[in-house]
């Protein structure tokens, strides 16, 4: 491929100009009292998650600040304690117009039932299989999460012909309030309580729970009590970092079980606000009635996948995917389309500097490849020293920004050794405003995530958007990111910013920019005004474009 990327198609994408004037309409309209398209409108926003307060809630809560701003009356549905004050000031966005409902956690069709009382039911929860009863509903996908995709084709085969067996005979265990969004890699996958995770477990007679439990990242082990509904103590558990395989005998009962996982709860870091209890992975329950079929589980809980049909998804009026990448692998692994809703940025928090420091800097939580979308920090500062040993980058710094849990401590310890004898600056677990700071003075932002995978295959190692692109043009940085996945719809090549598939091109790009001042002035102000196109505002505009096509206002 030629150093210039332009053979690359960029998905098709509103004009700066367009956006511009896009978000200008909005504005306008949304400040016209006649303009109100939903008034009258009962709402429901869903979210399982809110408690976190990441992107995905922010994406979420941008769609209920739309729905309130267009006269609609909303509900925010959530199954934790949540300030909605703290919430909206957290994410910044503007939720007076909303109310939070906090609803009893009795499963997905307790709140299917729930969305029977809405005219527009928005679910918004990662790996949610709701089946709406609204009259008019939307499902927002962050990325489809097929059962088997990354499975060899013999384990493929395996779980499709013991699924069904499976499914007639183990009871359901399914997460309460008190949890986190799933993580983790491949081989395995986890869920993070806060310190007391309730799960919610199917009646039976005989039944057992297993499940392996961890504490990957903590600074120490801990006690983890298992209660019941009425707080008696069924087990006492001694949880390490490793994951081991744990069970718990449960009482018979024609009703279901509520179970608390209460232990104590740590920080990851700065930059990661949660507190983290315990990590459960494969949580299953057996009766001592199944036959030996449906023991495998016991001997291979990679069985356990489940491969749930997607009939649920037919009652949606719409399915909303958070970039065109997502949207080809909707496509791919669910078999429907979807319209494109992209995240909102907050790009009115960056502020540009006139003058620019030169620099080089990169933002992602530091973690090694292998665990899920890895940032690739190591390279990108080996990457850097070559250029800079060369006499390429004179008087050039880099800045290395990330999360860093203590797990990853020896990794972050590699980028730091990478970095010695060189102008390279590291900044585990930085405050929001320091990096905001860093990202509106740096002159070129770099971004590697995806670099040595295959997103064919391993389409969760690549950015599905991009949103720390979009917040570094924001400030004023050129980006130069790898052509894959997200970025490629965001970073216009030789527009605003370079897109590169090597690290030749990283270096050739940057030393260009390093090089030629005028030319780094051209595409940092054009990268400001591309930057636009993914604002609030502009989400505003996306929103009522899809509820207008998709009728989510009519009856």
């Amino acid at each position: 491929m030629s150093e210039l990327a332009s053979g690359a198609t960029d998905p098709a994408a509103p004009t700066t100009a367009a956006a511009a004037a896009t978000a200008a309409a909005t504005a306008s309209a949304a400040a016209s009292a006649d303009e109100r398209p939903a008034r009258g409108v009962r709402a429901a926003v869903y979210n399982r998650f809110w408690h976190s307060m990441g992107g995905g809630e922010r994406h979420n809560g941008m769609i209920a600040q739309v729905l309130a701003a267009e006269g609609a009356s909303v509900d925010i549905l959530g199954h934790s304690e949540v300030d909605l004050d703290q919430l909206g000031s957290h994410l910044g966005l503007d939720l007076a117009g909303c109310r939070y409902v906090r609803l009893p956690d009795r499963g997905e069709e307790a709140i299917a039932a729930v969305s029977a009382g809405y005219d527009l039911f928005v679910n918004g929860s990662y790996m949610s299989r709701i089946a709406p009863q609204s009259r008019r509903s939307a499902y927002l996908c962050f990325f489809p999460t097929p059962f088997d995709h990354d499975m060899a084709a013999w384990r493929k085969a395996a779980v499709r012909t013991a699924g069904p067996l499976l499914r007639g005979v183990r009871p359901a265990v399914s997460f309460g309030q008190g949890w986190y969004p799933p993580e983790g890699g491949r081989r395995r996958q986890w869920t993070w309580t806060n310190g007391s995770g309730i799960l919610a477990v199917s009646p039976g007679e005989r039944r057992t729970l297993r499940a392996d439990i961890g504490r990957p990242g903590a600074p120490a082990g801990t006690s983890l009590r298992v209660l019941d509904a009425g707080g008696g103590v069924l087990a006492k558990l001694e949880i390490g970092a490793d994951f081991a395989p744990f069970e718990v005998p449960l009482p018979p009962t024609t009703d279901g079980t509520e179970l608390t996982l209460v232990s104590d709860a740590f920080s990851p870091g700065a930059a990661d606000v949660r507190e983290l209890g315990v990590a459960v992975s494969r949580p299953r329950v057996t009766d001592g009635d199944e036959g030996p079929i449906a023991r495998l589980p016991l001997r291979f809980p990679w069985l356990l996948r489940d491969p749930a049909d997607l009939a649920y998804l037919d009652g949606y009026d719409v399915v909303m995917a958070n970039s065109q990448f997502t949207r080809g692998w909707i496509r791919r692994l669910w078999k429907r389309d979807a319209d494109v809703l992209f995240p909102p940025i907050q790009v009115q928090r960056l502020h540009p500097a006139p003058v620019r420091e030169k620099a080089v800097v990169t933002v992602g939580r530091f973690f090694m490849p292998g665990l899920g979308h890895a940032k690739r920090q190591l390279e990108m500062v080996q990457w850097f020293g070559e250029l800079y040993r060369a006499g390429d980058l004179p008087g050039w710094t880099m800045h290395v920004v990330g999360g860093c849990e203590d797990s990853q401590r020896p990794y972050l310890e590699q980028v730091r050794a990478a970095g010695a004898g060189l102008p390279v600056q590291v900044h585990p677990n930085a405050p929001r405003a320091q990096v905001e700071h860093l990202l509106s003075t740096s002159s070129v932002f770099w971004s590697a995530t995806g670099y040595g995978e295959d997103d064919r295959r391993r389409p969760w190692t690549a950015e599905h958007f991009g949103m720390t692109t979009v917040e570094a043009m924001a400030g004023g940085c050129v980006p130069v990111v790898i052509d894959r996945a997200g970025q490629r719809e965001i970073v216009r090549h030789g527009v605003d910013g370079y897109r590169w598939t090597g690290p030749e091109q990283v270096a050739s790009f940057t030393r260009r920019l390093a090089a030629e001042d005028d030319l780094r002035g051209r595409l940092a102000a054009a990268a400001v005004e591309r930057a636009q196109t993914f604002s609030d505002d502009a989400f505003a505009h996306q929103w009522r474009d899809i509820a207008d096509r998709r009728r989510l206002y009519q009856d």
